[in-house]
């Protein structure tokens, strides 16, 4: 499982490894882990592809000399850890949202999603998990209820827009601001 010093390290080795410069667009579990969120762990780092440049050889290659698995598509073990390109589909966010760069890692720029859009995804699935995740980054990015609410509503799917807003009162029941 992949921890923050652990998804740092695994970035630190691609990037070393990449002969041209790429950046990755972080999702998912990776992306509030880097942020800082801590006890969290991940086996996969979720990259949305719609949002990231990379060479695909490139970044197969750099995986592998680092150890991990690159866009696995079959059987995943138990121990191993990997980078998942998520295209459309399972995923559905906004086209054209804006970016926030996190860090850069030789020639690997890491970057991820506005947090409230990052809320918004999250809360369309819904799990404990994705709750919990949703509630941290309210509470630590510094994020209205109004900001989350306005996300909800540039999901692309109406599903996860109503899905989104029936799990918001999760977080109105546990953010102690008034928005």
């Amino acid at each position: 499982m992949i921890d923050r010093d652990g998804l740092r390290d695994i970035l630190s080795a691609i990037g070393k490894e990449l002969r041209k410069p790429a950046r990755l667009t972080l999702i998912g579990s990776a992306a509030s882990i880097i942020s800082g969120q801590g006890g969290r762990q991940t086996p996969d780092t979720n990259v949305w592809q719609p949002t990231s440049d990379f060479d695909a050889d490139d970044i197969r290659n750099a995986c592998e000399k680092a150890g991990i698995l690159y866009d696995p598509k079959g059987l995943i073990g138990d121990e191993d850890e990997y980078i998942q390109i998520v295209r459309e589909g399972i995923v559905s966010l906004p086209h054209g949202f804006r970016t926030t760069e996190i860090d850069r890692y030789g020639h690997l720029i890491v970057e991820r999603p506005p947090a409230e859009l990052i809320v918004a995804s999250k809360l369309s699935r819904g799990s404990e998990t994705d709750l919990e995740d949703s509630a941290w980054w309210v509470a630590n990015a510094g994020l209205s209820l109004q900001a989350v609410e306005k996300a909800i509503r540039e999901l692309p799917r109406k599903a996860d827009r109503e899905t989104a807003d029936e799990n918001l009162v999760f977080l109105k029941l546990s953010h102690s601001g008034e928005d």
